[in-house]
């Protein structure tokens, strides 16, 4: 019998069209999302949520002020851009946790449930009775997941500064070393550019609540083996610092700090954008004879002495990125994006190094990104048919399962919009008593 190609037997088991169609990993788990003001709660539950857990975002009356959080303003449909996405896949609920009535209404949910996420300062929940210790006593297999901007111990823990995207940021020490170069015996008078440059997307949010995610799904499998929940403590400065590994490493042997350096890379050459005719591309070679092959492509093997070239080494200090740096951008400047590509492609088959080559890739603009064959093919941005909000592109699951897929249901929900339906699920709550607890502030 003839084996399917590898390429069309993935295609048939990972199509995000065929994703209904097949189990849900995660649907016999029960996530009270308290994850108030932050994205990072927020994308943490999405992911759970793709993957088939019942999440119940639990929000204040007037629900939470993520929902604001839109560029320009714009909104749709009255919901902001930002939780219209980060909003997937849950179910939405209100519940006032500053009254004792929607406090014990929160204890006979994680009486059921299998986690809790929870994005408050440090010592809130504690000061509600809802802290950990005290609902393991109602639920000794709970999972007390907490997100905090520097984590339930240390001495920054109980700063009362919000947890917002860019104060982990500037903490995390990879915004020192990011943006343009400040050259020596300058002043930021003189290059009022040359500041720390944040990362646009709200990345240390995003970094926090996925490692809370892994921390979740480890914390479930250990339980599955015990029986017994754990509290777990993710520090949203610490989750983006993590991502400055050498730079840590690079002080700690050399007691040298990574400086800003624009668009250059002290960590690797050639390795940088580059202007073209028509936009930008990246360029990546952080071998010897990528750079090598880049010279020769471009045509200055003879003039540049390409053929000298000792080690890579050489290239990746500060004084010669800056004297080749203006170089490799003149010789880019003559070509187009596309011609750039079809050059790599090219040299990798008949270059005199082939089939080494430099990497080279175009700077795409949200539009491009969007209508990238390739992400069209694998369904990233396949719209989804929501019943409040419409037909909306949000982007899909970015990774793959062939037995249980992750998937986008919906997009969102309106501020309390399963009420009705989780309170008598889970509470045994009817409309009557529901009204009431409306009309008192509760819910």
């Amino acid at each position: 019998m003839e084996r399917q190609p590898l390429a069309a037997w993935v295609r048939e088991r990972d199509d995000p069209k065929i994703a209904n169609t097949k189990p849900e990993a995660l649907d016999d788990l029960t996530i009270l999302d308290l994850s108030y003001n932050s994205y990072a709660g927020c994308y943490c539950s999405s992911l759970l949520s793709e993957l088939g857990a019942q999440v119940i975002r639990i929000e204040p009356p007037e629900g939470d002020f993520l929902r604001t959080c839109t560029p320009y303003g714009l909104l749709h449909k009255k919901e902001g851009l930002v939780y219209l996405s980060e909003g997937r896949n849950k179910f939405h609920v209100t519940l006032n946790l500053k009254e004792e009535k929607g406090r014990e209404m929160l204890k006979s949910l994680a009486a059921q449930a299998d986690v809790l996420l929870e994005t408050y300062h440090p010592g809130v929940m504690d000061d509600w009775g809802l802290g950990y210790e005290q609902l393991k006593e109602i639920n000794p297999r709970l999972i007390f997941a907490s997100i905090s901007p520097w984590g339930q111990f240390g001495p920054r823990s109980k700063s009362k500064m919000p947890d917002y995207e860019n104060v982990a940021q500037a903490r995390g020490s990879i915004q020192y070393a990011t943006g343009e170069m400040l050259p020596d015996g300058k002043s930021y008078d003189e290059y009022p550019w040359a500041v720390p440059t944040k990362a646009g997307p709200w990345i240390s949010w995003a970094s926090a609540g996925t490692f809370m995610a892994a921390g979740i799904l480890a914390a479930l499998f250990y339980r599955d083996r015990t029986g017994e929940g754990q509290a777990l403590d993710v520090a949203t400065a610490e989750a983006y610092a993590n991502f400055d590994d050498w730079g840590v490493l690079i002080y700690q042997e050399h007691g040298y700090i990574v400086e800003r350096f624009g668009n250059l890379d002290q960590g690797g050459w050639i390795y940088c954008f580059a202007p073209t005719r028509d936009g930008a591309v990246f360029i990546g070679g952080l071998r010897l004879e990528q750079w090598q092959a880049f010279v020769d492509m471009v045509g200055k093997w003879d003039e540049w002495g390409a053929a000298d070239f000792k080690a890579i080494g050489d290239f990746m200090v500060k004084e010669a990125q800056l004297k080749w740096a203006p170089l490799v951008f003149a010789e880019t400047r003559k070509y187009t994006n596309d011609e750039l590509i079809e050059m790599s492609i090219k040299y990798g088959k008949e270059g005199r190094l082939a089939p080494i080559t430099p990497v080279i890739a175009p700077v795409c603009n949200p539009m491009e990104a969007m209508t990238d064959a390739n992400w069209l093919d694998r369904g990233l941005f396949t719209p989804v048919d929501d019943p409040v909000y419409g037909e909306v592109v949000v982007v899909q699951s970015q990774y793959k399962l062939t037995e249980t897929p992750p998937r986008v249901k919906w997009v969102c929900r309106p501020v309390g919009y399963d009420n009705d339906f989780i309170y008598l699920k889970h509470l045994s709550l009817g409309p009557t008593r529901l009204k009431k607890l409306k009309e008192t502030g509760v819910v």
